[in-house]
């Protein structure tokens, strides 16, 4: 992953590369070189009122039925810290972060805090260096498919994604859903775990967090947006996964 990648992957590029760089600028960076430049702290204050006003717009666009309390649960549940660290590390920000050498030692790149707050500060960047249209864009295709899984039955998900998958595989027959974590990284006390739900031979989605059991919530919840409601399982109501 480098910056011309990730601006490709967002699907945006930037006017002034300098705001980039500063939000994948750790303090810890500029603070070990005692150094007075920038940090992605005020991008990352921007950049989360901006998501918050852009999710906000979107949901009531979408859902013009729902009542404010779920939605302010559904908004929740996709700018909460846990939420944002997950697209931040599928978008491989971790990897581009200016960290100071202790932040580095401490497994800087995986933290969840940090991986939210860069995701925030580059959400920031697009608004200042494009403005609003541009910085909504970005945040519409980056939310596109959790936005699906709350659409699917958002009170439900909302609740128990694991549960609720279990109970939809029992009514097509079979065995239950089988969780496997296919890989690991970070220090000890500061894990990223990917996670894979798999049933019979098919893999029905993939998720990822800081603890085992937050990576099975989000394979289980992908795993919901995959499967067309109505359908029996199969290649046709499952977008395939190939095997990592």
């Amino acid at each position: 992953m480098n910056l011309e990648s990730l601006q490709a992957v967002i699907g945006y590029q930037f006017r002034s590369p300098q705001l980039l760089r500063e939000a994948l600028t750790h303090p810890s960076h500029t603070a070990e070189r005692r150094f007075d430049g920038p940090n992605y702290q005020r991008l990352e204050f921007l950049g989360d009122a901006v998501l918050q006003l852009a999710i906000t717009d979107h949901l009531h666009a979408l859902f013009p039925g729902h009542r404010e309390g779920l939605l302010t649960k559904m908004r929740s549940f996709l700018v909460n810290r846990s939420s944002l660290a997950a697209i931040s590390g599928k978008l491989g920000i971790g990897e581009l972060l200016h960290l100071g050498k202790g932040e580095e030692k401490s497994g800087g790149r995986t933290k969840e805090s940090n991986l939210a707050d860069s995701f925030e500060a580059l959400i920031g960047a697009v608004y200042r260096d494009g403005g609003w249209r541009k910085a909504k864009g970005v945040i519409r295709k980056l939310f596109s498919e959790a936005i699906q899984e709350l659409a699917f039955s958002p009170e439900a998900l909302l609740g128990n994604p694991k549960g609720m998958l279990q109970e939809l595989l029992q009514k097509q027959g079979g065995e239950p859903p089988r969780y496997q974590c296919v890989s690991q990284s970070g220090a000890a006390h500061r894990k990223w775990y990917h996670v894979v739900v798999e049933w019979g031979a098919e893999r029905l989605g993939e998720g990822f967090g800081s603890s085992k059991k937050e990576a099975e919530l989000n394979a289980a919840s992908d795993a919901l947006a995959r499967i067309a409601p109505g359908k029996p399982l199969g290649s046709s109501s499952v977008a395939p996964h190939k095997p990592q």
